[in-house]
């Protein structure tokens, strides 16, 4: 059994990085990875003990301040939407992104809506983001899959974080 509060890593995943750990229950532990997002780990997975590196202990110690139960009423989400190639000829867009869109091109938002109803809003103008309503061109929740049911403050503090992960895949990303 893993003590909630513990960070471990999964060595079947090592790309997820690794993870506060949420709640034990018989079944399964669920954990939050600091690059695979909220996971649900089954019984008998392996699971392992770690150090968190200084950048991730800020993470797990803002983790470290709710409890099982406000995760559990977590309902903010990362989400991500395509944008079309012309948000390229925008200064401000290439600005943020110096390395270039060889992915094609992002924004990047935290919702504590369902992402498809926050994408709506963006396309009719409510509340919209500029880049989104002119050039967005559909959802890629493939692309931040694990990052959702969280509490505001740890979605807030992810995002600038996925976001940088994205543009380090050679994506061209905006977010507020």
């Amino acid at each position: 059994m893993t003590a909630v509060g513990t960070i471990v890593r999964h060595a079947g995943y090592p790309p997820w990085g690794h993870g506060y750990v949420i709640r034990e229950k018989k079944t399964f532990t669920e954990v939050f990875f600091h690059w695979g997002g909220r996971r649900k780990v089954a019984a008998g997975e392996p699971l392992e003990e770690a150090r968190p590196s200084a950048v991730e202990a800020d993470l797990f110690a803002l983790c470290g301040e709710y409890s099982p139960q406000s995760w559990a009423r977590g309902h903010h989400s990362l989400y991500a939407v395509e944008l079309e190639p012309a948000v390229l000829k925008n200064r401000k867009f290439l600005e943020k992104n110096p390395g270039g869109a060889a992915s094609g091109c992002l924004y990047i938002g935290v919702t504590g809506l369902p992402p498809e109803t926050r994408y709506e809003r963006h396309l009719a103008g409510t509340q919209s983001a500029r880049f989104v309503k002119a050039h967005g061109v559909r959802l890629r929740m493939d692309l931040v899959e694990g990052f959702s049911r969280l509490p505001y403050r740890v979605a807030a503090a992810m995002e600038p974080k996925v976001a940088a992960w994205l543009r380090a895949q050679g994506f061209g990303v905006w977010q507020n």
